[in-house]
């Protein structure tokens, strides 16, 4: 009794060790020219054998029998070499064993299309050369659309009539704007062209002199003064020929 229940438990043991080797979709080789790879619980239906002892013993009948599958079951030691269509059905406990099939496209590492060096080197310097100047010219657009935005707040801060008797930066010097009123316009340093206020403040930006200008309301005349002036002070003269712009120093 105790013999046989021991046969029993080497059995059993045997049984679990050889189905525990079933990894799905893990891939052995039988021979070099011979890999399979298992599918767990299946069976491909065609010729049986039996006494077979091992997984790897029935993929070998397959391989030698010219077949692509075979499946192992292994409580009863039978080794079915799948037919050239042989249908597939799950059945549990069994071990489908796949020939897994050569690659075609191997590759051998030779590529007939490859750079030489000097080819590389120049197709590499004409990438550099057309990134520098994607590079340049988003620089430049970046640039111009900074400037437009920039001349915008400029035109804004000596607006008239909205920026009357406030102060207001242009291109980073600070003036206190007055429309319509002005300090003497009598004897200007400078007289120039500029179509708005703001182009004419940035002329006296330009000159370490120029104390405050006047702009004409309804022409282009833009007038240069190097008198002092203070910037808190409201102009004495009122009219709708000027504007003023006195610069805060």
């Amino acid at each position: 009794m105790k013999a046989s229940t021991a046969s029993i438990l080497i059995a059993l043991l045997g049984t679990t060790q050889v189905y525990a080797q079933c990894v799905e979709g893990a891939r052995e080789e039988i021979s070099p020219d011979y890999t399979v790879q298992y599918k767990c619980d299946m069976l491909r239906v065609g010729d049986t054998h039996r006494n077979i002892n091992s997984a790897i013993e029935c993929a070998a009948l397959a391989r030698d029998a010219g077949a692509t599958a075979s499946t192992y079951h292994a409580p009863t030691k039978r080794c079915v070499v799948a037919s050239e269509n042989g249908a597939e059905r799950a059945y549990p406990g069994a071990i489908c064993m796949v020939k897994v099939e050569d690659d075609p496209f191997v590759d051998d590492g030779d590529d007939p299309f490859a750079l030489d060096c000097e080819e590389e080197k120049d197709a590499c310097l004409e990438r550099e050369r057309l990134l520098k100047a994607d590079l340049a010219a988003s620089q430049a657009q970046s640039s111009a659309g900074k400037a437009d935005s920039d001349r915008l707040k400029d035109i804004l801060a000596s607006n008239c009539p909205t920026q009357h008797s406030k102060y207001g930066i242009v291109a980073g010097t600070e003036y206190k704007f007055w429309c319509t009123r002005y300090p003497d316009a009598a004897g200007p340093k400078e007289t120039l062209q500029a179509d708005t206020m703001e182009a004419c403040v940035k002329l006296c930006n330009a000159r370490s002199w120029c104390t405050y200008v006047l702009h004409g309301t309804f022409k282009t005349t833009c007038q240069l003064y190097n008198r002092a002036f203070a910037h808190g002070t409201s102009p004495a003269n009122s009219d709708s020929l000027w504007n003023s712009a006195v610069k805060k120093i």
